[in-house]
């Protein structure tokens, strides 16, 4: 155990020289939920935007009651030019508007818009379910004068009953988020890992390191160790910024809420200490596995893809497989979506992963030990 310990401070020291490099590494950890939140401020303002969509009408004089429809919902006529790079919202109304309302015969309403323009996609629908309720509202009156009761045209109502929580709701967009902590022990300890293996050998250090008394295993778990430290650290600093940042982010306006309780976040933090053995013994694994120092950065850059593929993967496919909660990084992402909704911990399967995710660590640091004892990997020929 001293020998494990010695080579951890060792490296623990040296990495803590390069401060700009541990300070580019933590970084990831505080601007990853910034930019989420930020992004978040401004889609719920978008959406509770209470001012006036105003649209171009053309025809108004033929449809004078549909015109103050969309008034009072929010709708009114543009005075001024659109911008050139925006793509107008137009609203046509034919001539017949009249003679086709007397004779009960359908209206051809032309509604021109881009739909794929991500802010004008609200008011867009905001337009559209004004047209549908005055449609609506106008088939109603139709069958009321022809002395048929509207509900005959709706045989089954159905009631909508909400059960979800308001921390059920906020998992919906905070799923993201939670992949931004899981990502945040690959990224806050990569710097470390390839400084203390890549760095070591083009600086020659690493020779000298297995000239002592040491066993190479000994060696590597020191190294994992400290390499970890500065993983968990990213991720222990995630952990306090996220209920910070987003505490200033209105998310009561769109009815949800997230209660980041100590006891919580205290599980999250236990639950990444597996997932960072794991990752900081990937990338030294990798690390060594490189000829020289950009070699390593470049492998490593690559690497980083494959947690993040699988993460925001699961999260936007809405994957519901069982298996997701027994494999490393799904298993740790499944319980922090548990623990946001306030439902049961599948404790059974946040154990299993822990401990498949430690054997592969475990197992990455045996070979990474094996591979010391080669001359091509010390030397990187």
């Amino acid at each position: 155990m001293s020998a494990y310990k010695t080579i951890w401070k060792k490296e623990f020291k040296d990495a803590l020289r390069d401060k700009r490099s541990v300070l580019a590494a933590m970084s990831y950890a505080f601007f990853g939920p910034m930019l989420m939140a930020v992004a978040f401020f401004f889609l719920i303002n978008q959406l509770t935007d209470p001012s006036d969509v105003k649209i171009s009408i053309e025809g108004k004089q033929y449809a004078p009651e549909l015109v103050e429809h969309l008034r009072e919902n929010g709708i009114v006529e543009r005075e001024t030019d659109w911008p050139a790079e925006v793509t107008p919202i137009e609203l046509s109304i034919p001539e017949n508007w009249a003679e086709a309302i007397a004779s009960a015969t359908p209206i051809a309403v032309t509604l021109r818009a881009d739909w794929s323009a991500q802010k004008q996609q609200t008011d867009v629908k905001r337009v559209e379910q004004a047209l549908q309720a005055y449609s609506a509202q106008i088939a109603n009156y139709r069958l009321i004068l022809r002395g048929i009761d509207p509900r005959v045209i709706q045989p089954v109502q159905v009631a909508k009953q909400d059960m979800a929580t308001r921390g059920s709701k906020a998992a919906i967009i905070m799923g993201s988020v939670l992949v931004f902590i899981l990502l945040s022990v690959f990224w806050s300890g990569m710097n470390v890992a390839i400084d203390i293996s890549a760095g070591e050998r083009e600086r020659n250090s690493l020779e000298f390191l297995l000239s002592q008394p040491v066993s190479s295993q000994a060696i590597v778990i020191g190294k994992v160790l400290a390499a970890s430290c500065f993983a968990l650290l990213g991720a222990m600093l995630s952990l306090i910024l996220i209920p910070i940042i987003f505490s200033f982010v209105p998310l009561h306006q769109i009815g949800m809420s997230v209660d980041f309780s100590l006891e919580m976040l205290l599980i999250m933090f236990l639950a990444l200490v597996p997932l960072a053995l794991l990752a900081t013994s990937l990338q030294l694994f990798v690390s060594f596995r490189a000829k020289n120092f950009k070699e390593a950065q470049t492998y490593i850059s690559f690497l980083l893809i494959i947690p993040m593929a699988a993460s925001f993967g699961v999260e936007f496919a809405r994957l519901k497989t069982p298996l997701l909660y027994y494999l490393p990084l799904t298993g740790q992402h499944q319980t922090f979506l548990s623990l946001i909704r306030g439902e049961a911990v599948n404790w059974l399967g946040t154990g299993v992963s822990a401990i498949f995710t430690l054997v592969v660590a475990v197992l990455l640091t045996y070979l990474i030990g094996r591979m010391l004892k080669s001359e091509k990997t010390v030397f990187g020929l």
